[in-house]
């Protein structure tokens, strides 16, 4: 009974992380720049160049197409530990 319940929430889980990882993918990406360049802020994602607002869109894209990809076997696994 509780392992049917986590693995319903596991599959909740997974299937929002495709809204959920935009944050994520944001707050790394200042990371990083911030690493490179010491001034570099979520102001300047924000305010800043297209090209750094370009490029979040291509790892949220690339993310959704991985997510795209594995989700029919994330899926099936996940349901499989419920029986």
């Amino acid at each position: 009974m509780l392992i049917a319940q986590l693995s319903q929430l596991l599959i909740l889980l997974w299937k929002l992380s495709s809204v959920f990882v935009i944050p994520l993918i944001m707050v790394g990406y200042v990371m990083v720049m911030n690493s490179y360049d010491e001034s570099f802020t979520f102001e300047d994602l924000d305010q800043g160049k297209n090209f750094h607002k370009w490029l979040v869109l291509a790892i949220y894209l690339v993310y959704l197409l991985l997510w795209n990809r594995s989700n029919k076997g994330v899926v099936s696994y996940l349901k499989k530990l419920e029986y």
